[in-house]
């Protein structure tokens, strides 16, 4: 009889066991589940250009150096168009974050979740939707397939609405330095990961490889604005103290002048094209 007992309780604890594991992965490993569409309607019948911006900490220190108003800075001298910028990004959010941040149903469970929450923004109907995303995805030892699987779903969701994604490519940062100064048992954890993910290189090209080979192969490319990190972080910069803070992880206030006037160039030249005709092209 005590034998039986024994053996109903490990199989109880092996069970609960393999119930956690399997949410353990599919929560830190595996892609989001796609979520359905809604939709936020036409854009504004007016002349403004709106651009959101949403991400992880590269996005909410745009927001705390209040670059929001240096974006429409920069954008007024290019344009006589008025520019309206909106900013929402989380420190620390994986793609997959960023993903599920897009929808108040995700976002409901505290207050605080609810500030994190891009859906407000996205229901303003940018015409353009910057996605600054990636970093905590490589150094947290995510793979790959994770990364460029929730990155698809953040470029459809903002497609289905009529709102041009704005793909930015990882940015350099000094990942190694990064692990060796972050708390030593989280960069444990995370390189323990790395026999789940098979991510074992400190390297973030074949994250910037593999989301090029997505947009190509899934065709998004054609309906996305791709801006490349070579095109607005300096070559042989070094991690220079001029552009980027302490941590060699994050620009400065001077680093997002660098940034913001690249954007904006970026956007208004498509825009410009993309409405040479007085008509926007479908996407």
């Amino acid at each position: 009889m005590k034998k039986c007992l024994l053996l109903l309780v490990l199989l109880a604890v092996l069970v609960y066991s393999c119930i956690q594991a399997y949410q353990f992965i599919d929560r830190e490993f595996c892609v989001a589940d796609e979520l359905p569409f809604y939709h936020v309607g036409p854009h504004h019948n007016d002349d403004t250009l709106r651009v959101a911006i949403i991400g992880d900490s590269w996005a909410e220190l745009h927001m705390m150096f209040n670059c929001d108003t240096l974006f429409q800075q920069y954008g007024r001298r290019l344009t006589t168009k008025p520019i309206k910028c909106m900013t929402r990004g989380k420190i620390g959010a994986t793609s997959k974050d960023v993903y599920y941040y897009m929808f108040k149903s995700q976002t409901q469970e505290s207050s605080q979740m609810q500030d994190f929450c891009t859906q407000p923004l996205l229901e303003d109907h940018p015409d353009y939707c910057v996605v600054m995303v990636g970093i905590n995805d490589v150094w947290k030892k995510r793979p790959v397939s994770y990364y460029i699987g929730n990155y698809r779903l953040i470029i459809r969701l903002l497609l289905a609405n009529d709102i041009r994604p704005v793909v930015m490519e990882i940015p350099d940062f000094a990942l190694k330095e990064w692990l060796n100064k972050h708390r030593k048992r989280q960069s444990y954890r995370y390189r323990f990961y790395s026999v789940f993910t098979g991510v074992i290189k400190d390297d973030i090209t074949p994250f910037r490889n593999g989301l090029r080979e997505m947009l190509k192969e899934t065709g998004l490319g054609d309906s996305v604005l791709f801006i490349p990190a070579g095109h607005w972080i300096p070559k042989n910069h070094q991690y220079s103290e001029e552009i980027y803070l302490e941590d060699h992880a994050h620009f400065n206030y001077q680093g997002y002048h660098l940034l913001d006037s690249s954007i904006v160039s970026e956007i208004i030249h498509d825009y410009n094209l993309r409405t040479q005709y007085g008509t926007k092209q479908e996407i």
